[in-house]
């Protein structure tokens, strides 16, 4: 059994961690402003209090620290960029001091898939080009505020490890989905249009494709990070099978009846991952964590708009 902070806790992809950690016996504690989970082990803090954050691990003794506390939402960020960088790089590198001072063994950092944006995507021929870990980033192709706030908290972590020792595992989580997902996620929007007899509106033609993974897979991943072959290492979380937006959407029209689509152009969306000619690997995770993915998409949808229709 370990001791354990995360960091966001009562969030969506945060509950759902301490949840999967807890089931393994561990304690855990959790940092956040709210205490939606009711967790008895609760701190109001905020991560940039690097003192006060830095004592609370101390007086603890906490072995682990996951780092998911972020402005997750990409439009947001757009929408202030200041906040971004004060929550997103500031806070981590906040978190990542706290933790090197209180004799952490390893903090574990949510990022994402979209650090891929800047990686180069084009090709000579039309053949889908596969991308991993080791796949160089490129400065001038992030082309998000959100990008950037999460690659530089990636290269924070690599700093510190290189400066304090302060091991790391660093998680780019695809698209996740399930239970508690917060407003503005795709399958949530859906799922409320339907329910309450709105189109489901679909930004472009509907052929952009993402590879969604459940909340419950991608909580076991974090498990599976404490082991010492995930240290200093990055691995992506991603589904197993492209689903574009279209098939998402029909989806959710067979579960709930007379749902209807509409397509339109939201010049906003200008930035976001754009995957039509890539594969983001997840092997490394598979073959390193023993990770799988185990729920489908299919079965996912299901169990989600099930899951809503019973809790809202």
């Amino acid at each position: 059994m370990s001791k354990i902070i995360v960091t966001g806790g009562s969030g969506f992809i945060g509950s759902h961690i301490v949840s999967a950690l807890e089931k393994k016996d561990h304690k855990v504690y959790v940092v956040d402003k709210v205490n939606t989970i009711n967790s008895k082990n609760y701190f109001d803090l905020d991560i940039n209090n690097t003192s006060k954050l830095e004592n609370l691990l101390k007086e603890n003794k906490i072995e682990y620290v996951y780092h998911i506390a972020a402005i997750a939402n990409a439009r947001r960020s757009l929408e202030d960029v200041l906040e971004t960088v004060d929550v997103n790089i500031r806070g981590t590198a906040s978190v990542l001091k706290a933790c090197s001072n209180a004799g952490v063994k390893k903090v574990i950092l949510a990022s994402t898939v979209w650090v891929y944006n800047a990686c180069q995507k084009k090709s000579n021929n039309s053949n889908l080009i596969t991308l991993d870990e080791n796949s160089p980033l490129l400065p001038s192709s992030g082309n998000h505020f959100y990008t950037t706030s999460k690659l530089t908290s990636e290269f924070l972590c690599h700093d510190f490890n290189f400066f304090k020792n302060l091991k790391f595992t660093i998680l780019r989580y695809g698209i996740p989905y399930g239970p508690r997902m917060w407003k503005g996620l795709v399958l949530r929007s859906f799922t409320e249009n339907a329910l309450s007899g709105k189109p489901l509106t679909i930004n472009g033609d509907g052929s952009a494709k993402r590879r969604f993974v459940h909340i419950n897979d991608l909580a076991e991943a974090h498990v599976l990070a404490l082991n010492e072959k995930a240290d200093n290492q990055i691995f992506n979380l991603e589904g197993d099978n492209d689903v574009t937006i279209k098939e998402l959407a029909e989806l959710v029209s067979n579960n709930i009846p007379n749902t209807k689509i509409e397509y339109k152009i939201d010049e906003s969306r200008k930035g976001e991952l754009k995957t039509d000619n890539v594969e983001i690997s997840n092997k490394k995770a598979k073959n390193i964590l023993n990770w799988k993915v185990n729920t489908t998409i299919k079965d996912g949808v299901k169990s989600y708009i099930d899951w809503f229709k019973k809790n809202n």
